[in-house]
Formats: C-alpha cells, sequence, structure tokens
C-alpha cells in the first residue's frame, strides 16, 4: 500500500529492530508464498521463451498514476528489449499524475479506447464501482492459464478479496499485503527532545513529544496532516476499526465476533481519534490550514514535516529517509501500534486490471506475469537504468543517483513488490521478510467481502456529500468533534445512512452463510 506516495507503505520501534518485526502478529493466515530470491527470478527467466516467436508482435497500453521522469522513454525502450524477446510484446505505458488519475481513468473507460492494463484500487480509479459498471474483464481463467508465476508470489487466501460475485477482474500487486499501522519519526529531534519511540504504544503517547517539537521549531510541522488524506488507511486497524471506504459511514469493529455495521462517527474509537487531533490543532502540533491543503509533496521533501502516520513495510525507512530522516535511513524512527493486519481493503488497495476494451487481454496477463517472475524487468520499472540511475553496492543493494531523470520507487503499484532491491543496508531482504509479514498478520473476519452499492447508490452518494463536507475539519483538528459531529450525523440520517447500513449488514450476513464452513 500506500502514503499514497508511500502508498508501499509495518516496521519495527526502531530500524535496529527491523528484522524482529517481521515475525510479529498473532494469527496466521496459513498461505505459504514463494521463497524465490529476486536473483533467483532472474535465473528463472532469463531464458527466451521459445513460443514467443509463434506470437504476433503487439503493442500493450498501460495505465499508471505516477509523476513525470524526463527519462521515461528510453527506461522503457530498454523494458521492452525483454517483453518484445520473451512474448513479442512491447509496452506503452502512461504515467498519469495522481491527482489527476482517478478522473482521467473515468474518461478513458467511458471512452473506449483500448487500454490493457490498468491500476485500481479502492482509493483512486474505484475497482468495485468499474466491476460493477462493466468496465473490466473476468480474468479468472486467464490467470490460471497465463499467471503462473503471479499465482505463486500470491498468498492463496488473499486472492479472495478481489473476487466480486465468485468471479477475479483485478491481479493482486504483490506487496506486504496486511497493513501495520504506526509512526514516522525524525530521529534528529526524538533525540533533542528526549523522546523515546518504545514507550509509545498509541498516538496519544506521543503528545508531549510533539508539544515540545510544536514549541522549539517554529520554522516546521510536528505532524503531517491534510485535508484529503485517509487516515484509516493509515491507522484503522490500530483503532479498531475496519472500513470500506473513506466515504462510506458504515464500518466494522474488529473486535466486534458478530461483524455489526455501525456508523464510524458514532465510534468511540473514532471520536476519540477526532478529538485528540483537534487537541493536537489547538496546541499548534498541526498546521492552522492544513484542511484546505492537498498536496503536501513540496514541503515533505524539503524536511518541514517531523513526524506522520504510515503504513509501514520493510523498506519505510529507506524510502523515507529523504523526508523523515534528513537523508538517512537510520534517522527514520517507527513506531508500531498494531500487529500487521490483512483485509480486503489492505488488498484490493493496490490491483491491476485488464480493461473490456483490451485486444490483447492474453498477452497483457503474459507480460503481467512476467512482472513477477522477471526481477531485471520490474527493477527496470522501478529504478531505471543501472549506471545511469542507480549503481549496484551489492547483490541485490543500489544506491540511486540523485537528479538522474529516473526514479519511480512505487513498487508497490505493479508486479511483485518483493523483486525490488534494496536502498539500504538496514532494510531487511524482501524474501523472508515480506512474505513472513503476510504470514503472521491477523486476517478479518470478512477477509474476501466487497460492498455492492447498487441498491443504495443514492444513499451513499449523499452520505459522502455529507461527509466531504466536514471530514478536512475533522481529521486535521480544525473542526470541534463535540460541536462537528452531531451536525454531520443528523446529515447522514438524513441521506439515508441507516438504509445504507441496513444494506450492507444484509451483504455481509449474506456473505459470511455463503462462506460458513
Amino acid at each position: 500500500m500506500k502514503t499514497r506516495k508511500m502508498k508501499s507503505l509495518p516496521l519495527a520501534l526502531t530500524t535496529i529492530l527491523l528484522g524482529s518485526m517481521m515475525l510479529a502478529g498473532c494469527s496466521k493466515t496459513g498461505v505459504n508464498p514463494s521463497t524465490a530470491s529476486p536473483d533467483a527470478a532472474m535465473k528463472e527467466t532469463a531464458a527466451p521463451s521459445t513460443e514467443a516467436k509463434k506470437l504476433d508482435p503487439v503493442t500493450l497500453k498501460w495505465y499508471l498514476p505516477q509523476g513525470a521522469f524526463p527519462d521515461a522513454k528510453a527506461v522503457f525502450a530498454e523494458m521492452n528489449k525483454i517483453t518484445k524477446e520473451k512474448i513479442n510484446a512491447e509496452i506503452n505505458i502512461e504515467f498519469v499524475d495522481w491527482g489527476n488519475y482517478d478522473q482521467k481513468m473515468q474518461a478513458v473507460l467511458a471512452s473506449g479506447e483500448n487500454v490493457d492494463l490498468m491500476f485500481t484500487s479502492n482509493w483512486t480509479n474505484d475497482y468495485v464501482s468499474a466491476v460493477n459498471k462493466g468496465a473490466y474483464l473476468d480474468i479468472t481463467e486467464q490467470l490460471k492459464k497465463y499467471g503462473p508465476n503471479i499465482l505463486k508470489q500470491v498468498p492463496e487466501k488473499a486472492w479472495e478479496a478481489p473476487k466480486i460475485n465468485g468471479k477475479l477482474y483485478g491481479i493482486i500487486n504483490t506487496q506486504v499485503l496486511a497493513r501495520t499501522p504506526g509512526m514516522l519519526i525524525n530521529k534528529t529531534y526524538a533525540d533533542k527532545y528526549g523522546f523515546d519511540p518504545s514507550k509509545a504504544k498509541k498516538l496519544e503517547d506521543l503528545t508531549p513529544f510533539l508539544e515540545k517539537v510544536a514549541a522549539g521549531e517554529k520554522d516546521k510541522y510536528a505532524f503531517r496532516v491534510k485535508g484529503n488524506d485517509d487516515q484509516l488507511g493509515y491507522i484503522g486497524s490500530a483503532l479498531g476499526i475496519e472500513y470500506f471506504a473513506d466515504t462510506n459511514p458504515g464500518v466494522l469493529l474488529i473486535n466486534d465476533n458478530e461483524t455489526k455495521v455501525v456508523n464510524l462517527f458514532e465510534t468511540k474509537e473514532y471520536v476519540n481519534f477526532l478529538k485528540l487531533m483537534h487537541e493536537w490543532y489547538q496546541k499548534g502540533i498541526i498546521r492552522k490550514d492544513a484542511s484546505t491543503i492537498t498536496d503536501l509533496d513540496a514541503d515533505e521533501k524539503a524536511g518541514k514535516y517531523i513526524t506522520r502516520t504510515a503504513v509501514m513495510n520493510p523498506d519505510v525507512p529507506a524510502n523515507q529517509a529523504d523526508r523523515y530522516g534528513n537523508g538517512k535511513p537510520e534517522n527514520v524512527l517507527t513506531v508500531q501500534f498494531s500487529p500487521p493486519y490483512m483485509s480486503t481493503g489492505s488488498i484490493i488497495g493496490t490491483l491491476t486490471a485488464i480493461p473490456r476494451t483490451s485486444k490483447n487481454p492474453e498477452r497483457a496477463m503474459m507480460f503481467y506475469d512476467l512482472m513477477y517472475s522477471d526481477a531485471k524487468l520490474f527493477n527496470l520499472m522501478n529504478y531505471g537504468i543501472e549506471g545511469k540511475h542507480y549503481k549496484k553496492t551489492g547483490e541485490d543493494l543500489i544506491e540511486t543517483i540523485p537528479n538522474s531523470g529516473y526514479n519511480v520507487a512505487s513498487g508497490w503499484e505493479y508486479g511483485n513488490m518483493f523483486n525490488s532491491y534494496r536502498t539500504s543496508p538496514l532494510q531487511p531482504k524482501w524474501f523472508p521478510a515480506g512474505p513472513d509479514m503476510n504470514n503472521s498478520a491477523i486476517s478479518s473476519k470478512v477477509l474476501g467481502f466487497s460492498f455492492d452499492p447498487s441498491k443504495v447508490k443514492s444513499e451513499l452518494a449523499q452520505c459522502a456529500s455529507a461527509i466531504s463536507e466536514f471530514k478536512a475539519g475533522l481529521i486535521t483538528g480544525s473542526l470541534d468533534p463535540d460541536t462537528t459531529l452531531p451536525k454531520l450525523n443528523e446529515k447522514l440520517k438524513k441521506a439515508g445512512m441507516d438504509k445504507l447500513l441496513a444494506e450492507m449488514q444484509t451483504q455481509i450476513d449474506a456473505w459470511k452463510a455463503a462462506n460458513k464452513k
């Protein structure tokens, strides 16, 4: 997953404890993903397919949310040398700015454009909605026939998550499929203000430290949050909440064995979180204009923020060193609030679909299978060309070259993240760290359930409108939940929330009955 631009985002109390955290967790999922290394994957696929010569040449179009990179075309040309040799296909990859991706994909899908692969999720280019509109192909049989390496790398149980009415429409992008909620902290300021991250078990425990930072660092911000954040995506399981979408008020409480759907804004867990945000806002821990901001990329890169909530993976310190560690991975401290939690939402947060307009769906699946088995191809996409965009410093260790013209580094978005090179020796090897975290994760009681809103579209839309009116102010603390939540809940009632929650409960009960063993 996702910060959004860190969307691969579990880890220990400090980077030194990374290894031990990989075994954290309670119940097992019972999955057995492959433990092949990236180098082994390269060797396995080194020889070109003898079948490639029998295939007609095709060009596959692929849409992804991503920034612009001057050397993208040069990198894609290198990728095409591999794909041409192995499956007689070239890839036309189009990066679309993060902020415009959702709107652009809706237009693309409506236009009937010939597209072969497309990033889809529960937070942009909504997967379930697209499937319900008939936008994506059923890939159930294609995956079995043309995706053997995908099936090797994805835990078997995880495939329940993207199924809709028993059929698959999305390929799971392999990463740590469970979410571990926590906090990133710049060690420079933890040391300066005498903060011991091992003492922090929940968000509230950081308040004294953040107060000191807010008082002592007037040119920086103690805690990062912005108006369009999906905070439940970062720390929902730490609050004991499983949600379906950040504009849907219906949620489940993780410890509720009855799986009763309740209104998020009436749960004591979320109300207390919003009260904490308001407290932090009043104390100057949160910047005053946070609710109006939707992009903090520049400020983060400038080191303006000291802490942030995040879903953490083994690569977080390396990935966030420039933003929360003064350029040094060892300077990024992490606090884990609860064990890894695997849910439908954590899995469908990053999928790849084959649109129904694809003229070459079989070849699209063949190509995507290469993104799981061919580490060279994957790392070209991720880091660019060796010697030009990065240099190798070890077997699976690299050092990126600053301002080189290409550094996507968003492996959670495509293919098999566990094929990725490491960018810091402090990061544990993806094998076995990644599969171990998936194995150790607690599974949701409704893993595999996806809500179908077709019967309550109007109610859901009206609830989403009511939530959007107050959400930015609530999650950034500028609105007082004591006075705001009654207004919001009243609007939700008028919007038809009770009907929405009842429909969600009906579907969950039916799903549970159908999946009873």
